[in-house]
């Protein structure tokens, strides 16, 4: 089983917000389900201007499943008779031959400049606390020259800095990358910040980012992908135990028209 969650962005506060959470079941045939969770059902209630519900998805408190991805999950990945797709999913660190939309969306983050959505695969510890996520490095191109220079040069396996900032201009605070001579090269995704850093402090021991991959012919948005792990404290799931990331369904409604 594949979870991804789709969080949405409060234009005011740049807040990200859990949503909803797809589940790939790898069933025979495989099944895809969708349903909210807490995340929206606290933005409704606060006054957010959070639209919902979500095209194909009427019922907050509802669950739906179907044989193949929704469209709104579909129209968030390159369309699948594009001759570019095996380049863009190489940019990504994934088979052509093997990754489907969801493994795309997991590390692509699903950008549309039609919303203000993203989409992001669940954190999952396993029993020592470790996890690990892979990711294409947001910002590049809000860096200067020589940074985007820096990661022309880097390799694969050479290892970042993760630093935590704590007085960021828009999103107070971040998790700010950079080289292993401090060429400052952008951020990790925000909901890392969000899963990770509680109670004002950084709940994640034993970090470690590595590049994964340099994309020297791709546009900046995707030039750098990461591999980044460490350990939380035994017992400590942050998804799990989060209220927000709970679902709030109470039925499934089979979906056909996909």
């Amino acid at each position: 089983m594949s979870s991804l969650y789709l969080a949405w962005q409060d234009a005011k506060s740049r807040g990200w917000f859990p949503v909803g959470r797809l589940t790939r079941h790898e069933t025979e045939p495989v099944e895809y389900a969708f349903e909210y969770v807490r995340g929206a059902e606290n933005l409704t209630q606060h006054g957010r201007p959070f639209v919902v519900p979500i095209p194909g998805f009427p019922d907050l408190k509802k669950g739906y499943r179907a044989p193949i991805v929704f469209p709104a999950f579909r129209y968030r990945a390159m369309n699948l008779s594009r001759p570019d797709r095996p380049e863009y999913l190489s940019w990504l660190g994934l088979s052509p031959e093997h990754a489907d939309l969801v493994d795309e969306l997991a590390v692509s983050g699903g950008h549309s400049v039609a919303d203000q959505f993203e989409i992001f695969p669940a954190i999952e510890p396993d029993c020592d606390g470790r996890f690990e996520t892979r990711f294409v490095l947001h910002g590049l191109s809000y860096t200067n020259e020589d940074s985007v220079r820096r990661t022309g040069a880097l390799k694969k396996g050479d290892r970042l800095e993760i630093v935590l900032e704590l007085n960021n201009p828009v999103t107070v605070h971040g998790l700010a990358v950079k080289t292993a001579d401090h060429y400052f090269i952008g951020w990790l995704p925000r909901y890392l910040v969000d899963v990770f850093h509680s109670d004002h402090a950084w709940q994640v021991e034993d970090v470690r980012a590595v590049v994964a991959q340099v994309n020297r012919n791709a546009p900046l948005s995707h030039r750098v992908l990461v591999d980044f792990s460490g350990r939380l404290p035994p017992g400590v799931d942050p998804i799990r135990d989060l209220e927000m990331y709970q679902p709030i369904a109470t039925g499934i409604t089979e979906t056909e028209d996909v």
